[in-house]
């Protein structure tokens, strides 16, 4: 992180969020992984009982809010025409994502949970998400999103990790946007 970016995270976000982002990163221990999720998940607008007390139920009812929620507000956000495609594009995927983490495909579907994310908030701010100020940007605007976007950010595109530890992560993003 350059010096500018870090002054930028430090002016909007809380430093207990970004040690919790961090530590959920770098975690290797699932309890570890659960406590820092949990308190990001009372950022998310979430109780952090969700990461603390986990039952299948729970996780299917969460996966349900999600993909309901996030279809609303695909369905619902305006886009430009030559950006209809993606927009049905992203509908589909979401549906297969849902049917895959139902089954508890956690590790097959986190790249399409990382497109599915950039695609949705594509969707929803427009180019303006490539550019590199759009992290402050959502900061200003919107608190809590920019939160979540930039613990979207600081997800790697690839990594090792284990089964619980992506079921959590993609969980907690999950959270955020079953409840936006």
């Amino acid at each position: 992180m350059g010096n500018d970016f870090t002054k930028i995270i430090n002016k909007y976000v809380d430093k207990q969020i970004t040690l919790a982002i961090s530590t959920l990163m770098s975690a290797t221990e699932q309890n570890q992984v659960t406590k820092s999720a949990a308190e990001l998940a009372q950022v998310f607008g979430s109780s952090k009982d969700l990461f603390l007390n986990e039952s299948d139920e729970v996780t299917e009812k969460l996966i349900s809010s999600f993909q309901k929620n996030l279809t609303l507000l695909i369905q619902k956000t305006w886009v430009e025409k030559e950006d209809a495609d993606l927009k049905e594009q992203v509908l589909y995927k979401l549906n297969e994502y849902c049917k895959q983490t139902t089954k508890s495909k956690w590790q097959q579907v986190y790249s399409s949970f990382l497109e599915i994310i950039s695609d949705v908030v594509y969707l929803m701010f427009g180019a303006q998400t490539k550019c590199e100020d759009f992290l402050e940007y959502a900061l200003r605007i919107d608190p809590e999103f920019g939160v979540f976007w930039l613990y979207i950010k600081n997800l790697p595109k690839e990594n090792d990790w284990s089964k619980e530890k992506l079921k959590t992560v993609m969980q907690l993003g999950m959270v955020f946007l079953a409840n936006y």
